[in-house]
């Protein structure tokens, strides 16, 4: 037998040998995995099997009837215990404690099941925060609903739902100037408008409210020898007042412009004319329009050269409204009772004019350089620096105010 062959046969034995040893190794460590295998799922079945759950397959808390015992804000019950509320405002953070609430399936208030993290509860506690979107008309429940698997509770609570303002469609009002329409919400149970610090009360015309839930209020203001007004409005959450601008009673002020010229009072502009113009207006029917000729510096002006207007203390702010052309553009109010004198460029007088709406401008007479004591008013106006390009604007609503 060759050297080589012997080596060979040698190398088959040594192979035999060690294929023989790793199958019982092999063996040997599938019967250890099966043994762990099998005590891992013993011990999953047993850990599974200990967690009690209830019919919806949420892990339960006690199984108790549930109940309400107090609502509190979440801000305030770590100091004060004991300051339980009956309401509360949207988007408040509330703590609702009773007991055996701790595995609660839904809560809602008014009937709108809002969400909640279960996280955060215990079965004395639920911690939530009070859903904008809830209901608050006159047909609403006021109370909050708890449901659990064994069981449910109602308590009595209101939502704090005062109206709210956003907008109205005009700042002015007074004879043939229509009614005024506010946007805002909670208006369905409104049960008064009057004007703040008065019993003058303002009539609810009607009241709007679309599918994804905008609301109007239209108002009919009546006759009143306020100069400005703000408005208080109560629903059954309480009473808010009106911010922002003051409705502004055209009646009571000094008109310059208005549906037309006021009385002694014309075109007196740099450039082209201010002409009565039915296109746009800020209120009423008509307005007046001018062009500002690109780069040509034009004044928009009226002039009451007789009988004029005397200064007058009373009168604390001047208002107007203007809308704006195809850029932003600024403006310098001019008259020829100011210090630096007609046609120049104050700062104190300069006002910028958004694009393509109506602004809307109130401004104290004392803040402008503008009239003076013992100075007499002719002319009043706007200039502009430019423009680039012809610009179309429109003027209305230009009154004296006491």
């Amino acid at each position: 037998m060759s050297l080589t062959k012997i080596i060979f046969q040698s190398g088959v034995l040594l192979l035999n040998i060690k294929t023989r040893k790793m199958k019982k190794e092999s063996q040997y460590l599938y019967k250890k995995i099966s043994g762990i295998a099998i005590l891992v799922m013993l011990a999953g079945i047993s850990f599974l099997s200990s967690c009690e759950k209830d019919d919806s397959g949420i892990p339960g808390f006690s199984t108790g009837v549930p109940s309400i015992s107090g609502v509190y804000l979440l801000d305030t019950i770590s100091s004060y215990s004991d300051s339980v509320i009956l309401g509360a405002e949207p988007y408040d953070l509330l703590v609702i404690k009773g007991s055996n609430i701790g595995g609660a399936l839904t809560v809602s208030f008014n009937g709108y099941e809002t969400s909640f993290n279960p996280t955060y509860n215990t079965d004395e506690a639920i911690i939530i925060r009070l859903p904008a979107e809830a209901p608050t008309d006159a047909t609403s429940s006021n109370q909050i609903k708890i449901v659990t698997s064994h069981g449910e509770v109602v308590h009595d609570f209101k939502i704090i739902a005062k109206a709210a303002v956003y907008s109205s469609d005009k700042i002015t009002f007074g004879e043939g100037r229509g009614n005024v329409t506010l946007k805002g919400k909670n208006f369905a149970d409104v049960s008064s408008v009057v004007f703040t610090g008065t019993t003058e009360s303002v009539e609810i015309v009607s009241r709007t409210k679309d599918k994804i839930g905008n609301e109007t209020m239209v108002l009919k203001f009546p006759q009143t020898s306020l100069p400005q007004v703000r408005l208080d409005i109560t629903n059954s959450s309480g009473t808010i007042t009106t911010t922002g601008n003051e409705f502004v009673n055209a009646d009571e002020a000094f008109p310059i412009f208005t549906e037309e010229f006021a009385e002694g009072f014309d075109n007196g502009s740099w450039g082209d004319a201010l002409i009565v113009n039915t296109d746009e207006a800020f209120a009423g029917e008509a307005s007046m329009s001018k062009v500002f000729a690109g780069g040509n510096w034009h004044l928009a002006a009226l002039a009451n050269w007789w009988p004029s207007v005397e200064y007058n203390a009373d009168y604390k702010y001047l208002t107007f409204a203007i809308k704006g052309g195809s850029v932003p553009i600024s403006l310098w109010i001019q008259s020829d009772a100011s210090n630096i004198g007609f046609g120049e460029f104050a700062d104190q007088n300069k006002i910028d004019v958004a694009p393509g709406i109506w602004n809307y401008y109130k401004i104290a007479i004392e803040d402008l350089d503008f009239w003076y004591p013992e100075t007499t008013l002719k002319q009043i106006g706007w200039r502009v620096q430019g423009p680039d390009e012809n610009e179309t604007l429109y003027f209305d609503d230009v009154m004296l105010l006491k």
